[in-house]
């Protein structure tokens, strides 16, 4: 198997990060090929050699596997067109009920693979919305091969922009507003970035709505001027009554970070406003709120039964990369006491300004990374407390885990992203005394192979 080599696979099942795991005929090398469907005979290209595995695309799709369907976005990936494919969604190729039940798959594979765990995984909960769910959208701005302006998502494991003129996944608002700025970018003459020369100025295009149809744009530029400013607002200002505030971020360096660490108005409301359940939250335009405004409360909802499953109510829980205080608000109903840790201080800064909205006045935020504010803590703890945890993509890192085990946290409520890294930590957990009692995958992310999950870890029996 070279690179290069075309050759026909069939697809058994879906791999954690969403691609089909196939095989040859009569071979036991795995081909991880990206957009399949369990059962789908394909003919493949070898994109990639590993020792003991191969990457593929596919060319041609032979036998369609039961559950393939029609993806509903043009730009979806098929192999009979020759452009590139828009990166953000990978499962539309699936039926939504399918996508559930692989997520819940996944996660059960994550935690026998790499955690060596066999513990109960219930069904995946659904999306209230399929479509149309995205809260916030990163647009990367560029320029087509005749100088054109575009903004899109790059392709997979790329950083070609594809440009669109829709987006399903997106709400109706935050595709005009991106449109419109396309539109004014070549208007004004706006210095589009480019990635290869590292000249240029607009970089991406931010833009977070809530649930009562307002949004906050920002422009993520490389500098901090800003030519034809006032032109800009003035012109969005006029298209988009609905538009509470304009910002820009600026990321001077050539990463692939998207946001610098400096945010400046230009006009109009410092932060968004959002009606999560019964609680009311603000948001700086960087500071971190699930994507998925509907999906998040069944996700908070599923972390607070886990909390205080089996009727115990904890004098203390530890909430970890608390954000803006979304979960440390949603569990003050169920404890005596809720302290906050936050590596970013200005969602600390909007933590501290919801629980001052919500009237919860057991709850205090400390911003610092959990590594460093959890020893000073440590004099606090009760002999029985709870911790809830909701770590990036990398998981809990070791100073992390090591106080998670101390005696006196008994519960641990563990909200995650990567069914791979949280199976990693439950076998350290486990090792140091917790059970995995149960785990609910939770879909915040329909037509992606991405998903979240609530674990809980025991030691209370």
């Amino acid at each position: 198997m070279e690179t290069g080599e075309k050759l026909t696979v069939k697809a058994e099942r879906l791999a954690p990060e969403g691609e089909g795991i196939c095989r040859a005929e009569g071979s036991a090398r795995v081909v991880f090929v990206p957009y399949t469907v369990p059962h789908d005979k394909i003919v493949v290209e070898i994109r990639e050699r590993q020792k003991n595995f191969a990457r593929g695309r596919i060319l041609e799709i032979i036998e369609k596997g039961p559950e393939r369907i029609v993806p509903q976005c043009p730009l979806h990936f098929d192999p009979s067109r020759p452009d590139p494919a828009c990166g953000g969604c990978d499962w539309q190729q699936l039926p939504y009920a399918a996508q559930l039940k692989y997520k819940r798959e996944l996660v059960a594979d994550c935690l026998r693979r790499l955690g060596k765990i066999e513990a109960p995984v219930e069904a995946t909960l659904a999306s209230p919305r399929e479509w149309a769910y995205r809260n916030k959208v990163q647009v990367p701005m560029g320029r087509d091969e005749r100088g054109g302006v575009i903004g899109g998502f790059y392709a997979p494991a790329s950083h070609r922009i594809v440009d669109f003129q829709a987006c399903p996944v997106q709400p109706d608002l935050s595709v005009k507003i991106a449109l419109r700025v396309k539109d004014l970018a070549a208007r004004l003459d706006l210095p589009v970035y480019d990635e290869k020369t590292r000249k240029g100025w607009l970089k991406h295009l931010f833009i977070r709505t809530n649930s009562q149809g307002k949004a906050l744009a920002a422009l993520v530029t490389r500098s901090t001027e800003f030519p034809q400013r006032q032109a800009f607002i003035d012109e969005m200002r006029a298209a988009f009554p609905e538009m509470l505030g304009l910002h820009q971020n600026i990321q001077p360096l050539p990463s692939s970070v998207i946001l610098g660490p400096e945010w400046r108005k230009l006009w109009g409301a410092p932060a968004l406003e959002e009606q999560i359940g019964r609680w009311r939250f603000i948001a700086s335009p960087g500071a971190f709120l699930q994507v998925n405004t509907p999906a998040a409360e069944l996700l908070y909802d599923a972390a607070l039964a886990a909390l205080t499953h089996g009727g115990h109510r904890f004098k203390l829980a530890l909430d970890l990369y608390c954000g803006v205080g979304t979960l440390s608000l949603w569990i003050s109903q169920a404890v005596d006491r809720v302290i906050g840790v936050e590596e970013s201080r200005l969602a600390v800064q909007d933590a501290w300004a919801n629980a001052k909205r919500n009237a919860a006045g057991n709850v205090r935020f400390i911003a610092g990374k959990a590594e460093s504010a959890l020893p000073r803590l440590r004099s606090e703890l009760p002999g029985e407390c709870a911790a809830v945890v909701d770590p990036p993509r990398a998981g809990l890192a070791q100073p992390v885990l090591r106080f998670l085990t101390s005696p006196s946290v008994r519960r641990l409520v563990y909200v995650s992203c990567n069914p791979a890294t949280f199976a990693r930590d439950a076998a350290y957990l486990r090792q140091s005394g917790f059970k995995l009692e149960r785990v609910r995958p939770v879909d915040l992310f329909p037509q992606t192979s991405h998903v979240e999950l609530v674990g809980l870890f025991d030691r209370l029996k």
